[in-house]
C-alpha cells in the first residue's frame, strides 16, 4: 500500500467535506460534546496527515457520524437502494422526493375550474 502526498486541491476538497460534515453534526440538537470532539479530531487529522489514504479515511469518519446523527443511509445502504432502483447516478434526496409526491394526496377539484362552462352575457 503506497501512501501518496497529497496535492493542494485534494486537501482542500476533503477539508471542506469533513468541515460541513462537522458542521452538520454541530447543528443537529441531539449531538453531544463528547460527539463532536470526536469529529473535531478527525477534522484535525486532516490536517496533519499527509497521506491521503489517512486523510479521506478521516473525512469518512466525520461523514458517517453526521448521517448516523442524521439518520442518513450507509454508503452501502445507498447503494443497495439505488440498484433497487435501477439509477446509478440520482440522489437518495430526489427518489425520496419523489416518494412523497407519489404518497400524496391527489386533489379532488379538477386543475381547470372553467371547465365546460360558457361565458355568460350580463344585462
Amino acid at each position: 500500500m503506497t501512501q501518496e502526498a497529497m496535492q493542494m486541491k485534494e486537501r482542500s476538497k476533503a477539508i471542506g467535506r469533513a468541515q460541513r460534515a462537522l458542521k452538520a453534526l454541530g447543528e443537529h440538537p441531539r449531538s453531544s460534546k463528547k460527539e463532536l470532539g470526536h469529529a473535531r479530531e478527525h477534522l484535525n487529522a486532516c490536517y496533519a496527515h499527509g497521506s491521503s489514504e489517512h486523510v479521506w479515511n478521516a473525512v469518512a469518519q466525520v461523514e458517517e457520524m453526521a448521517e448516523r446523527r442524521y439518520g442518513v443511509p450507509s454508503t452501502e445502504e445507498h447503494r443497495q437502494l439505488v440498484d433497487a432502483a435501477g439509477d446509478l447516478e440520482e440522489p437518495a434526496t430526489a427518489a425520496r422526493g419523489r416518494a412523497a409526491e407519489d404518497r400524496a394526496v391527489p386533489s379532488s377539484t379538477p386543475a381547470h375550474d372553467d371547465v365546460g362552462l360558457a361565458p355568460t352575457a350580463s344585462r
